[in-house]
């Protein structure tokens, strides 16, 4: 059987009765492009209309949100805590319906639309940030602050350790979810999104940023507190009680230790020891940097009482640590530093504390007794002395460990201490050390300008005396911000003893200089991180004033004075710094925590 004959003509008769291939790319041009173009064509129709009254709808919903964090926000600083649960089914409800909308298909393509694309997109990004931290961080919150407390273990009698780590656990979550949503929201190009959207980009981002601030600071007390409790094992915690009538730069000299040994929430006082118990005139083996050496001379690693000098805490912690390894043989695990100036502010939440014989620490008179009125009561110092203190500190600690207060207000009062300088806290664990970045309790100075210009004003009596319970001082900064890139900043202090009439002639022998007839007190200036010192004066020299030296510590310039005066006198003091090409942000001044608060007065330098 023959085959039949193709021709011309029934070829091309059956090339046309064949669908025409197409290539797939056109295909997916076409898949993209017509929906697009059939939403800007038809301008009032189905498509446009269906997507305004899903941006209406986000936004409303959007708006409840708001109003739902900022009832939780007011509910948690007023403590009713009852109510922040509902308030978060409330937030998570209007966060999940903002959400909806944005996952449709209409949606998607309505981000693709030139010139309005991005600011669906930008309302996108708002709802999913919104519904994450409603989901991941402030649901979860709520239900564990709402039943938060500090108990005992009925097994171990220890601290129940559970709600500090399922807050832990939180906290940790909060910090990444706000850091990605965080960065989401800046990759918004605001120039291309209408007034509106911009403001509520504006707003989200701005309260990122606080929180971006806040958690790490949260996370560090979580950490120092698993850390004193031994959430981990067990741990060797030394506390350093600070003398603020003997300044140093972090607050005083650390002459009162105790030696806590604590594991997975029971905690014993192990020992208590006095700076006497330290040899002096032999440096520990620490490694600090020259600049320290030639500011805060060899005192600064041969006395435990001067391991404070220097306004760095990890330094001092690395000194107390070698002190304890060298002469007690223990190697502690944590270092924390307190004085009576936040011990005031634990007894408010604790209430009064009762020791020998009936005596009474509070919150009013803790300072005066323990850094003035001890050393009247034993002139002489020694066993008894040693002894006075011991059980104070014992009275205190005893009250802190039966968490019987508020212990919302315990962690304010804790939160206030770090951030006036009165606590800090150092751990071998760099895991857990790193947790305490960017907070106060870490003890350190900022590593650059950028979040805030800091200055440092710092002070440190050489006249082995407690005599500064009686001094006055205050600072001046002024910055001239007439170059914004390069500032410069003067810092002005002023020191005056000011010892009653009736006593300055009548002063212990604690209290008085043993070593002068006048009083010694060294004043450190720092200025910002990569500044330069432009000037050194010294307006009113007191009895005399040396200048020097001038070194750059902790990436700073600092600038070292050492002023003698008698009671009455006052000295100034007076150093300029020059910034370098840079960001620089607001200016603040970091001071020794002093028993007479150091006044501080913000100047702006006039621009001609």
């Amino acid at each position: 059987m023959t085959q039949p004959e193709i021709t011309d003509d029934a070829a091309r008769r059956d090339d046309r009765s064949r669908p025409e291939k197409k290539p797939r790319r056109r295909w997916i041009v076409h898949a993209i492009v017509w929906p697009v173009l059939a939403i800007l064509l038809i301008g009032g129709g189905f498509a446009a209309f269906s997507l305004y009254n899903d941006a209406m709808s986000v936004r409303a919903d959007l708006e409840d949100a708001q109003a739902s964090v900022a009832a939780f926000q007011k509910a948690a600083t007023e403590r009713k805590f009852d109510q922040l649960e509902p308030i978060a089914a409330e937030l998570s409800a209007s966060a999940r319906s903002a959400v909806e909308p944005t996952t449709t298909v209409l949606w998607s393509m309505g981000e693709l639309v030139p010139v309005v694309g991005e600011n669906f997109r930008a309302v996108r990004v708002i709802a999913e940030g919104v519904d994450d931290i409603s989901t991941e961080v402030v649901t979860p919150a709520s239900t564990l602050v709402g039943s938060f407390g500090v108990k005992r273990d009925a097994t171990t009698g220890g601290i129940d350790l559970a709600p500090l780590r399922q807050a832990t656990e939180i906290a940790t979550t909060a910090e990444q979810v706000v850091t990605d949503v965080h960065a989401e929201v800046q990759s918004i190009d605001t120039t291309a999104t209408i007034g509106q959207v911009s403001e509520g980009v504006d707003k989200f981002d701005e309260m990122l940023g606080k929180a971006e601030a806040t958690i790490p600071q949260f996370n560090g007390a979580l950490a120092g507190v698993g850390a004193l409790l031994g959430i981990d094992g067990p741990k060797n915690v030394v506390l350093a009680f600070e003398n603020n009538a003997e300044a140093a730069a972090l607050g005083g000299g650390p002459a009162s230790q105790t030696l806590l040994q604590v594991d997975n929430g029971t905690i014993k006082i192990a020992r208590q020891v006095s700076s006497a118990d330290f040899p002096v005139g032999v440096p520990v083996d620490v490694a600090v940097d020259e600049s320290a050496k030639q500011l805060y001379d060899s005192i600064f690693l041969d006395n435990l009482n001067a391991s404070t000098s220097r306004p760095d805490f990890p330094t001092a912690a690395a000194i107390i640590n070698a002190h304890w390894q060298r002469t007690v043989g223990i190697t502690p695990d944590v270092v924390v530093a307190l004085d009576p100036i936040a011990l005031s502010k634990l007894l408010e939440v604790t209430g009064p504390v009762t020791f020998a014989g009936g005596e009474q620490l509070t919150s009013d008179n803790v300072v005066s007794k323990l850094l003035n009125e001890a050393y009247f009561r034993y002139p002489e110092g020694g066993a008894e002395s040693d002894a006075y203190f011991a059980a104070a500190a014992s009275a205190v600690f005893d009250r802190i460990m039966s968490t019987d207060y508020d212990v919302w207000a315990m962690a304010k009062a804790i939160t206030d201490a770090a951030n006036g300088g009165s606590l800090m806290m150092w751990s071998a664990d760099p895991a857990t050390q790193a947790l305490f970045d960017d907070t106060r309790v870490q003890g350190v100075l900022p590593k650059t300008n950028e979040g805030a210009t800091v200055v440092g004003v710092y002070f440190r009596d050489r006249s082995s005396s407690k005599i500064d319970y009686y001094l006055h001082t205050s600072a001046t900064v002024t910055t001239d911000a007439c170059k914004p890139d390069a500032p410069t900043y003067t810092v002005e202090v002023k020191l005056k003893f000011d010892i009653p009439g009736d006593i300055a002639d009548d002063l212990p022998r604690y209290i008085d200089s043993g070593l002068y007839d006048f009083y010694r007190t060294e004043v450190f200036l720092y200025g910002p991180v990569g500044a330069s010192t432009s000037a050194i004066e010294v307006p009113e020299p007191a009895l005399n004033t040396v200048t020097g030296p001038s070194v750059t510590d902790l990436s700073r310039p600092a600038e070292k004075f050492t002023v003698d005066m008698v009671n009455g006198q006052t000295a100034v003091v007076r150093a300029t710094f020059a910034g370098t090409p840079g960001t620089y942000g607001p200016t603040e001044v970091r001071t020794t925590p002093m028993i007479n608060a150091t006044k501080v007065e913000m100047a702006e330098a006039p621009c001609g």
